[in-house]
């Protein structure tokens, strides 16, 4: 499978390469892990992203070139590489059309509920990170892992895993962390800038979470609801709202965490987990147009905040039924 990519790549120049919108750790990593090796192969690599690189992740040697969209799909551009993005919208509303046409799209992603858009597939739904199968994909073609290479591949795949928590990280997963690390990977300088440092809003938002979050359904349920304007009230970003539900999830006896937030554009973004592997969140997700993961998952729908959480906790509740103990 990895040689049919790498004989794709090499009758192709101009490669775009491009991940979902409010990138995370594995989608900025992915990206650049890529667009490095191809830039190192002699390709002339673009890197786009709809929205900007998020500030804990602007350490990484090369990120600044992951740029914001242009206005108009380059002329030369004879190849489009979308990575980690599940659904063709989750590149964002401007993406989506922007590249709507383009004939020659390639689909590398790790999530089980992947749509199948675009016109190459290269899709291993369960494993732990997009960062993960690029890693795969850039040693079955010798391509060497420079420390910038490694470290982004390292920060996709440390992310995704919550810091190698999740059931996702296989004997292949530390295998291949082993072999970043021996390639340059400074890995306690990286863990310090991702787990150990963060902003004051976000410090004041996680206060807000804990003052307001509410456990249910004899403690395996727990969610938190952030009401339009909030973000403004408390003078944070979406940057500060990313990792919410990470907060919640850690109550001892939860099983399943969900954050409810309220946007701007009339839409409510949901963040599920589950501590419990019989609960499929991304069974839930996809039940409201989401997915994800059978751990982790997201849902955008439009609905008033109460209309909506009800209608998701309400399936969350039926779920948690079916496995009582």
């Amino acid at each position: 499978m990895y040689e049919t990519l790498l004989s794709l790549i090499q009758t192709h120049h101009h490669i775009g390469i491009i991940s979902h919108f409010r990138p995370d750790g594995d989608a900025l990593g992915s990206t650049l892990a890529l667009g490095l090796a191809l830039q190192d192969m002699g390709k002339d690599v673009c890197m786009w992203n709809e929205d900007c690189v998020p500030a804990r992740y602007a350490f990484l040697d090369g990120v600044e070139g992951i740029r914001p969209l242009p206005e108009l799909v380059p002329a030369e551009l004879d190849l489009l590489i979308c990575v980690d993005t599940g659904d063709w919208k989750r590149l964002g509303d401007r993406a989506a059309a922007l590249f709507a046409d383009f004939p020659a799209i390639v689909n590398i992603d790790h999530h089980g509920t992947n749509s199948g858009y675009g016109h190459y597939h290269f899709i291993e739904g369960g494993e732990a990170a997009c960062g993960y199968i690029i890693y795969k994909m850039l040693r079955s073609w010798s391509v060497e892992l420079t420390p910038a290479i490694a470290s982004a591949l390292y920060t996709a795949i440390s992310t995704d895993t919550g810091s190698f928590q999740y059931s996702s990280t296989t004997p292949g997963v530390m295998r291949a962390v082993a072999d970043l690390l021996e390639a340059g990977v400074d890995v306690g300088d990286i863990n310090r800038r991702i787990y150990q440092e963060i902003p004051l809003s976000t410090l004041m938002v996680n206060r807000e979470v804990l003052n307001h979050m509410v456990v249910e359904s004899d403690g395996a349920l727990s969610h938190y609801s952030m009401p339009g304007g909030r973000k403004a009230e408390l003078g944070i970003s979406l940057e500060d709202t990313k990792d919410l539900v990470d907060i919640i999830r850690t109550v001892q006896g939860v099983r399943v965490s969900v954050i409810f937030e309220d946007l701007e554009d009339g839409r409510i973004r949901m963040s599920l987990r589950s501590k419990d592997p019989r609960i499929n969140v991304a069974e839930i997700a996809a039940q409201f147009g989401g997915g994800g993961h059978a751990m982790a998952a997201g849902i955008r729908m439009k609905g008033t905040l109460e209309d909506v959480r009800e209608q998701v906790l309400k399936a969350i509740r039926e779920k948690l039924m079916e496995f009582q103990n």
